[in-house]
């Protein structure tokens, strides 16, 4: 509660009793009286909230959509038992109810789970599963559930320390979610217990769509440390688009593989340093696309460097890769060689071998540091003479091309038309797109994405791309979802939007909903507007 009325969710609703009284820090509490009631424990902020009412019958085992505020996951400690039902379950029941209700789920929560299942839409959790368990001498830790007696806790402090714990947990959560990391707490969470991890894999691999749908294209520095992050949305995402959207530049004949670096941005970082200087060091050196090799993203195209997750993803670097990383690197690989490149070259030390086992290509590194003197040399050598034997290519061309490919990505493959007739000047990584001396767009390192201008948006707004059309009113401030009336789904968290007020452009901002969210929700902010137009 960062307000005295406001209340943040997601929440515990505590069982308020004689012999269980909601405890002093209580936000939410739970009353019976035809139906589930959930009222504010604290007087100042009853003032200023309404309860929250769910008078459901039990028309279906296994859920009750309500008509109030909130709908309950019916029999959800069952649940408990089998991961397929709960994630079934809830995928389903978000599915029908939409983001205008909340969900609660009584029966569940400990602090092992508690990310979760507000990863999976959770907003509401009891505590009667810490009651339970603590009748049972329980102690609820996020690692796990022990016995009490074993850890040299007695029965008397048992309660409060549990309490402690999942108070504790919540916080940590919302953390995580304000922050944009709720899903590496939750790949370090559920190793707590088989039902979690098996959760986890069904969402990723059956429920990827529903999980995507509603992830940012945007977020903060995360670690990628199990292997649940090769299937985390947003990476598989960058997998996907990488397929579907990219595609080299008609002048680029020489196809360079290099790998990646700890710091991020690449281009940030000493070994890449060391490769800009031998391509400085070319002529024609523009005729070279440079793919970078890592995991869990698999193939990372220069020009895609300061999108996310490719600027914000950190691993554990052992030298050793397992099975399904090799098998990703692999395909992706392969389909970068599918462009038809004239020549392949490899500059990748120890990560060469499984690469030269699905494409043909000159190795560099020769079993030498990617970055070692010796390696450094022979890729000056074999990338002098290739780039002699193809087209010359002027750099505002490939400045040009380049960024376009960024466009393609962001906006999908038509929004390379941002860049017909248009060029591009600044110095890398600040680059504007102009056309007939008007700016269209930006790309910053900050955003790690183009931003656009109103004229960049008129663009978009005629190709229908990222398009929301909203109701006859100006906009004064942020625009938020009741005002919307249609939204392109295609839009993810993050995304850089056209607003069109009577199918004429209206102003451009940011998403903080995907599209299919805006045209469902009645209630939350929908995109900070960053340029807006009055209306005529």
């Amino acid at each position: 509660m960062t307000e005295s009325t406001f209340i943040e969710f997601p929440n515990i609703v505590y069982s308020d009793t004689v012999s269980f009284p909601a405890p002093p820090n209580a936000e939410l509490r739970a009353s019976w009286n035809d139906g589930l009631i959930i009222s504010s424990c604290s007087a100042q902020l009853s003032k200023f909230i309404s309860d929250i009412h769910a008078p459901f019958d039990r028309k279906s085992q296994n859920e009750a959509v309500l008509d109030g505020d909130v709908a309950i996951l019916d029999n959800s400690f069952e649940l408990r038992r089998d991961a397929r039902s709960f994630s079934d379950s809830i995928v389903a029941l978000r599915s029908k109810i939409g983001y205008n209700k909340l969900i609660f789920a009584p029966g569940l929560m400990e602090p092992s789970n508690m990310a979760l299942l507000a990863y999976c839409g959770i907003d509401l959790f009891d505590n009667s599963r810490v009651l339970y368990a603590t009748a049972k001498g329980f102690v609820l830790l996020p690692s796990g559930t022990y016995k009490a007696s074993d850890l040299g806790i007695s029965q008397e402090s048992l309660l409060e320390r549990n309490m402690t714990e999942v108070s504790n947990e919540l916080a940590l959560v919302k953390y995580m979610i304000r922050t944009g990391r709720l899903r590496e707490l939750v790949e370090t969470r559920v190793n707590a217990s088989a039902w979690a991890v098996a959760s986890l894999r069904l969402l990723d691999l059956e429920y990827y769509s529903f999980q995507e749908r509603y992830t940012p294209v945007t977020g903060s520095e995360f670690y990628c440390n199990s292997k649940s992050s090769l299937m985390r949305p947003d990476v598989r995402r960058f997998r996907e688009r990488i397929i579907e959207r990219w595609e080299p530049p008609k002048h680029k004949k020489i196809l360079l593989m290099i790998p990646c670096s700890a710091k991020k941005p690449y281009y940030t970082s000493k070994s890449h340093r060391l490769f800009e200087e031998v391509l400085l060091s070319i002529p024609n050196s523009c005729a070279i696309q440079e793919l970078i090799i890592t995991s869990p993203l698999g193939t990372v195209p220069r020009e895609f460097e300061t999108f996310y997750p490719a600027s914000q993803y950190d691993i554990p670097v052992t030298g050793n890769w397992d099975l399904e990383e090799i098998d990703m690197i692999q395909n992706l690989v392969m389909h970068a060689a599918s462009f038809g490149f004239e020549k392949i070259v490899c500059n990748l030390g120890s990560e060469s071998e499984f690469v030269q086992e699905v494409v043909d290509c000159i190795d560099t590194s020769d079993g030498n540091s990617a970055t070692s003197p010796e390696a450094l040399s022979k890729l000056r050598e074999v990338l002098m003479e290739e780039c002699q034997k193809v087209e010359k290519v002027p750099r505002s061309v490939d400045r040009i091309e380049m960024v376009r490919s960024m466009c393609r990505y962001q906006f999908g493959k038509e929004g390379g038309a941002m860049l017909d007739g248009a060029s591009v000047v600044g110095k890398y990584p600040y680059l504007k797109i102009m056309r007939d001396g008007v700016q269209l767009g930006m790309l910053t390192p900050e955003r790690g994405m183009i931003s656009l201008t109103l004229e960049g948006a008129e663009v978009l707004s005629q190709l229908n791309l990222n398009v929301i059309e909203i109701g006859d009113f100006d906009l004064t401030g942020s625009l938020f979802s009741v005002g919307i009336v249609s939204a392109d789904e295609r839009i993810r968290p993050g995304d850089e939007v056209v607003i069109r007020r009577n199918g004429e452009l209206a102003g451009t901002g940011v998403s903080l909903m995907s599209g299919s969210e805006m045209a469902d929700s009645r209630r939350g902010e929908a995109v900070k507007v960053r340029h807006k137009i009055k209306k005529k």
